[in-house]
């Protein structure tokens, strides 16, 4: 059981064989030719950087599933008729789990109120896409939990009470109504996840900065004498873990 960085929020998770992709926003050093063939990819929501542009792409290369909330699905529906098929766009809304391959996948809520400089970021980058950035889905797997793009919110706690979190995949970038390194540290603490991959915080590839990096989170880890493992990864880099832990539900 593995899970791989692509950079921003986007990750490889390998459960139970089944190649799940969670917010695909892929460009160099990440060669599309060499990432295996996915089975399903989950978008947390319509925004440029988490991947709604490469859809046709990915559906043409691996003709895979895609899983998002029902109100981006159903603009996916219309935005790639003809070049998606309908019954490989599959909605899941808050609170909801579908299975693929024997690996259950819920909906985790999210909160992510757009700020003025966000506003403008979209504006300008997202190039006249018009897919929608609301609701925000955050999703829970194999004991992998993949928070899209949130602030702090005690609805995220609530909704994986009583589930296992071993791997917890956390915006810290601190910019454009996304966590900061102490939001994502309290998420971890109150969901009980052992680890934490932070995301979310590399500019992206038109340059848009984030205030913290992971060294912040590492401070902070230290200086509050966290038992949450912090484990930063790069570009690529995998982190492999015990295959009996994706029997989590």
């Amino acid at each position: 059981m593995t899970l791989t960085f692509l950079g921003h929020s986007a990750f490889h998770f390998q459960v139970s064989k089944v190649n799940i992709f969670v917010d695909p926003y892929l460009h160099d050093p990440v060669d599309l030719n060499k990432l295996p063939k996915g089975h399903i990819v989950l978008l947390s929501h319509g925004h440029f950087d988490h991947g709604i542009k490469l859809v046709p792409e990915l559906y043409q290369r691996w003709q895979c599933q895609f899983v998002a909330p029902r109100k981006l699905v159903n603009w996916m529906r219309r935005k790639y008729k003809g070049k998606v098929r309908l019954e490989d766009m599959l909605p899941l809304d808050h609170g909801e789990s579908l299975y693929y391959g024997g690996v259950k996948i819920h909906a985790v809520p999210a909160h992510h109120p757009l700020n003025r400089l966000g506003k403008t970021i979209m504006t300008v980058f997202a190039r006249g896409s018009s897919a929608p950035g609301k609701p925000v889905n955050g999703y829970y797997f194999g004991g992998y939990y993949h928070a899209g793009a949130t602030i702090y919110t005690p609805a995220i706690a609530e909704a994986l009470r009583g589930l296992p979190v071993h791997t917890a995949c956390l915006p810290i970038g601190g910019k454009y109504a996304s966590a900061s390194p102490a939001d994502a540290l309290r998420l971890a603490q109150e969901i009980g996840a052992e680890r934490l991959v932070p995301m979310h915080w590399q500019p992206l590839l038109e340059q848009v900065f984030f205030r913290y990096q992971p060294s912040d989170l590492i401070r902070l880890a230290m200086s509050e004498d966290s038992k949450v493992s912090i484990n930063p990864l790069a570009i690529g880099e995998t982190l492999e873990l015990p295959a009996t832990l994706g029997s989590a539900t």
